[in-house]
């Protein structure tokens, strides 16, 4: 699968990045509560949607080299999403890696993740951090192949802190 990228426009995009992100956070809600007997709306203080619609201009701010923010598109049809954000001084952190159920398995995620390498790369940051949940064993292989290695929770993230316990977070140092 070719797969292009497109930088986010919030004016274009909002409903695509909505419906995906909402995807994403009732997928990640399912293993909160099959793994921790939590919800995730409890955790975050609102519904996923609205959730989603209070944190999505924050997600997706940014220009190179603070932040971007893509979809991932299989001719016209966005099929995946992920961006990188500023944390600190020469880090950045890796959001949202997605890839619709209709494109899984073909190695987009790896392709989302190796463009916000490079992108992280030639924005001059020396390393990237992540969080991943403990039920995203998937992207964990990713991760570790890309060079990724567990850390302790790093300031700024956005996991609710009753998770820290069982999350993981994962650093990688970009030469």
């Amino acid at each position: 699968m070719d797969v292009q990228f497109e930088p986010v426009d919030l004016g274009r995009h909002r409903d695509v990045l909505t419906r995906f992100n909402v995807a994403y956070l009732n997928w990640v809600a399912a293993g909160v509560e099959e793994r921790f007997a939590l919800s995730l709306a409890g955790l975050l203080g609102a519904t996923i949607p609205a959730y989603v619609d209070s944190a999505l201009d924050k997600l997706c701010e940014g220009t190179p080299p603070e932040g971007a923010f893509y979809l991932a598109l299989d001719g016209n049809t966005a099929i995946g999403m992920g961006g990188l954000r500023q944390v600190s001084e020469g880090v950045a952190e890796i959001k949202r890696i997605y890839v619709s159920e209709a494109a899984r398995g073909g190695g987009v995620g790896a392709k989302v993740l190796d463009r916000l390498v490079q992108d992280a790369r030639a924005f001059g940051y020396r390393e990237l951090v992540l969080d991943t949940g403990p039920f995203m064993t998937s992207a964990h292989r990713l991760y570790e192949a890309a060079g990724f290695f567990d850390i302790p929770p790093y300031p700024g993230a956005e996991v609710p802190e009753a998770l820290h316990h069982d999350w993981r977070f994962m650093r990688c140092l970009l030469r």
